[in-house]
């Protein structure tokens, strides 16, 4: 974004403008959407949307960022609060109950990844949430080891890469197939190899 909006008409506007875009990328994908499309969607003029974006790239470089913002932002508090092994058994319980209650079983991140091609700023900032969301779960997974929570020798850094790209790999094929049975084993792999197994009632 090259003009920060100063004025909450121009907050709602910019506001407008990268929901528009988000809708319109999932539904027809990052190259095929247009400048002219998302302005037509939200509502704004070609001098409005280039008042606030350099182009159609610096606008996909600020979606990547809401995305971001969207995926990290609500799962936090969750993240935040884990100590122990069955917090992250919830945890991705929880998360695999919300995409079963979701129309679109899609990661909003992870399904732009083959449309960003050669461009570098947008890829740039979806390595940064990337690697937000993973150093995220990273803090709460050591707060779990200190707990006891994972096997010896289990490092949380590369728990947290793991249980991530089980995620987004799960993710895919539940997008493929459209049920999240593919989501519920990839992440349970994950937990069951490294966390200490469930104390029984």
């Amino acid at each position: 974004m090259i003009t920060r909006p100063t004025t909450d008409r121009g907050r709602a506007t910019v506001a407008r403008v990268l929901d528009a875009a988000c809708a319109l990328f999932a539904e027809k994908g990052v190259r095929a959407t247009t400048l002219d499309e998302i302005g037509a969607a939200a509502g704004v003029g070609r001098g409005q949307l280039y008042h606030f974006f350099a182009g159609k790239a610096d606008l996909v470089a600020d979606v990547v960022g809401l995305q971001v913002e969207r995926i990290v932002g609500p799962i936090r508090p969750a993240v935040d609060a884990m100590s122990t092994a069955d917090d992250v058994r919830n945890f991705c319980e929880a998360i695999i109950s919300l995409h079963d209650s979701s129309e679109k079983i899609r990661c909003p991140l992870g399904s732009l990844v083959p449309q960003l091609d050669d461009d570098n700023t947008a890829r740039e900032v979806l390595k940064a949430g990337f690697t937000q969301w993973e150093a995220l779960l990273a803090d709460g997974l050591r707060r779990v080891a200190d707990s006891g929570g994972l096997i010896p020798g289990a490092d949380p850094a590369v728990v947290a890469g793991g249980l991530l790209a089980a995620y987004q790999g799960g993710m895919l094929l539940a997008d493929v197939s459209g049920d999240v049975e593919s989501l519920r084993r990839a992440l349970n792999t994950v937990v069951t190899a490294v966390l200490t197994p469930a104390v029984s009632a």
